[in-house]
C-alpha cells in the first residue's frame, strides 16, 4: 500500500509543540496509512533535527526563504496540517499567498481568548478543518458567532507529547518541602504577583524550585532585591524534567489570567508522576485539574497560599490527590489516544475534495505590507492600531498612541515572540508602522 502524506507546517521545531509533534511522529513512524514529513517556516532547532535523523522524519528547516518548494510539497501532500498560533512568518505565509488544491487542517495551540493570541473569523474559516488543543476553545466569542454549519469543521484534540515517560518517576526523598514550576518563566505566562504570592506561603524551610526561561535572570533580580531570593532556585532551561519532578512536594502553578495556554504538557506530566498541582481558577487549569479530586484550583491568591499550607500539613489528602491526579492523567493525556484521534480525523480529511485556499483580502498579497499582515493576524482586536493609521489629525494620532501605550500595562505585549508588534518587528524591521509602534512600547514601560 502506499501510504497518504501529512505535510505539518509549523513556525519553528523545538519547545513545547516541538515535543508534541516529535513524540507523536515517533509513535507513529510504523503507521501503514500515513506518512509524515515536516517544514519549519523558521528553525528546527539541534535536538529536533537529530531525533528526526534518528527517526527517519524528514524535517525541512527554514522554509520561508524556499517558498517555490514549500508550495510544490503543499501540492503533493494528500493532508496539510498547520500548526497554528500568532507568529509573523506563519501569517505572512497564508496571508500572501493562495495555496495550491490542498487537504488542509488547522491545529492551533492557542486558547485564543486574548490578543495577540487570537482567533479571527478568516482563520477559523481558512482550513477544511480547524482543530484546538482544548474544549475551552470552544467558548471563545469568535467561535460562539459561527454558523451551525461552520461549526461541524471544528474538532478537539487534546495537545499531549504524552505522560508515559514520566510515569515511573519516584519521588526522592529530600530535606524541606520543594513547590515546583516548570515552564516558561516570563510574566506573559507566570501571574505578575508571582514572587509575591509565593513570598505569602508560610511553611518551614520553603523552596520554590523554578525551571525555564526566557526571563528568569530579570525575575531573579527582582527577587534579590526583595530580599527573598534564597528561598528560590531559578534553574534556567532544562533538558531533564524527571530529575527535577522527583524532588517536587507540590506543583505550584499561578499564572498569569491572560495567559495564552491550552493543554498544558508539563502540569499534565506533574500530574502524571502524582505531583499535587495547586493553580489559580484560569480557564485552562479549571478544565485540567479537577478541584479537590486531582488537585485544588484556588480562586484567589490567598486561596492558593492557603491550599498549600493546608496540603503541606495533611499529608493524607496531600495522598489521596496525588494518587487521583496520576490516575487521571494517565487515562486522558496518553499520547495513544491522541494518536487514534488524529488518524480518525485524516481519514475524514481524506474524503473531502483538494480546493485551493485563499486568505480573503481585497488588495493582492504582493500589495500588503508587514504592518497589514500584524493587523490581519489580530481582527477585530486590532481596532487600536488601525486607528492609528487612519488617524486625520494630530489630536486623533495622539489618541490613538495613548491607547497603545495602555496595552503595555499587559505582560503579554511586552513579550519580544507571542505574536506582538515586537515579534512582528523583528522579522519585519523596515515596516514604520511596526517600527513606531514597537519603539512607543519600549519606551513607555
Amino acid at each position: 500500500m502506499i501510504k497518504k502524506v501529512v505535510l505539518h507546517i509549523t513556525p519553528h521545531l523545538g519547545g513545547g509543540v516541538g515535543r508534541v509533534l516529535l513524540n507523536y511522529l515517533i509513535r507513529t513512524k510504523k503507521d501503514s496509512f500515513f506518512e509524515h514529513k515536516v517544514v519549519c517556516l523558521e528553525y528546527a532547532n539541534g535536538n529536533a533535527l537529530k531525533i528526526g535523523k534518528n527517526n527517519n522524519i524528514k524535517i525541512f528547516s527554514q522554509m520561508v526563504d524556499s517558498k517555490k518548494k514549500l508550495i510544490k510539497l503543499i501540492s503533493e501532500a494528500d493532508i496539510v496540517l498547520v500548526h497554528w498560533w500568532n507568529h509573523p512568518l506563519l501569517y505572512d505565509f497564508l496571508v500572501r499567498n493562495e495555496l495550491p488544491l490542498c487537504r488542509l487542517v488547522i491545529w492551533s495551540h492557542v486558547s485564543g481568548f486574548n490578543p495577540p493570541y487570537v482567533f479571527t473569523k478568516k482563520i477559523l474559516q481558512y482550513p477544511d478543518r480547524f482543530v484546538f488543543t482544548t474544549p475551552v476553545s470552544l467558548e471563545a466569542k469568535e467561535v460562539k458567532k459561527l454558523t451551525i454549519r461552520q461549526k461541524k469543521t471544528l474538532g478537539v484534540i487534546w495537545s499531549t507529547a504524552g505522560v508515559e515517560h514520566v510515569k515511573s518517576v519516584k519521588l526522592k526523598k529530600h530535606s524541606g518541602f520543594n513547590i515546583g514550576y516548570i515552564g516558561t518563566v516570563d510574566y506573559a505566562k507566570l501571574h505578575p504577583n508571582f514572587l509575591n504570592i509565593c513570598n505569602k506561603i508560610n511553611i518551614p524551610n520553603v523552596k520554590f524550585i523554578v525551571c525555564g526561561g526566557s526571563n528568569e535572570k530579570e525575575i531573579k533580580l527582582e527577587a534579590e532585591k526583595l530580599g527573598i531570593a534564597n528561598k528560590f532556585n531559578f534553574t534556567g532551561q532544562i533538558s531533564d524534567i524527571n530529575k527535577y519532578l522527583s524532588v517536587f512536594d507540590i506543583f505550584g502553578y499561578p499564572l498569569n489570567p491572560q495567559h495564552y495556554g491550552t493543554c498544558d504538557q508539563v502540569l499534565v506530566e506533574s500530574m502524571a508522576t502524582g505531583i499535587v498541582p495547586i493553580t489559580l481558577a484560569n480557564r485552562m487549569e479549571k478544565y485540567i485539574v479537577k478541584n479537590n479530586i486531582t488537585g485544588v484550583v484556588a480562586n484567589s491568591e490567598n486561596d492558593y497560599v492557603s491550599a498549600i499550607e493546608k496540603l503541606y500539613n495533611n499529608k493524607s489528602l496531600k495522598n489521596l490527590l496525588s494518587k487521583n491526579a496520576k490516575k487521571y492523567a494517565l487515562n486522558n493525556f496518553s499520547l495513544t489516544r491522541m494518536t487514534k484521534q488524529w488518524k480518525l480525523v485524516f481519514k475524514e480529511v481524506m474524503i473531502f475534495p483538494k480546493t485551493a485556499k485563499k486568505w480573503q483580502l481585497i488588495r493582492k498579497g504582493n500589495e500588503l505590507t508587514a504592518k497589514d499582515i500584524f493587523l490581519e493576524s489580530l481582527g477585530s482586536y486590532g481596532k487600536t492600531f488601525v486607528d492609528y493609521c487612519k488617524a486625520g489629525s494630530v489630536t486623533k494620532k495622539n489618541e490613538a498612541e495613548a491607547k497603545i501605550i495602555k496595552l503595555n500595562k499587559l505582560a503579554i505585549w511586552r513579550a519580544k515572540t507571542k505574536g506582538t508588534v515586537h515579534h512582528y518587528c523583528s522579522f519585519f524591521p523596515n515596516d514604520k508602522y511596526l517600527t513606531v509602534w514597537s519603539k512607543l512600547f519600549e519606551n513607555n514601560k
